[in-house]
């Protein structure tokens, strides 16, 4: 199941990720699941947020991630 989350839900997850200290590109690509236990009070939106974040980054596609733009021919 896809959602498309608003760029304020987004923001706000993000807040709390740079918050727990993964402020960076190389700490949000090497955090795992179990890095996810230091964020307090994390919803499971707020989960699937976080790894759509980390595979955009990893992807190099941060604003259509924060748009929700996806462009034909993906499967993403």
């Amino acid at each position: 199941m896809e959602t498309k989350n608003n760029v304020l839900s987004i923001a706000k997850t993000l807040d709390k990720l740079f918050n727990a200290g993964f402020n960076t590109d190389k700490k949000i690509i090497a955090m795992k699941m179990e890095d996810l236990e230091k964020l307090s009070n994390l919803t499971s939106s707020e989960i699937f947020i976080i790894i759509g974040f980390k595979q955009a980054i990893k992807d190099r596609k941060i604003i259509e991630y924060l748009s929700g733009y996806q462009e034909k021919g993906t499967d993403k």
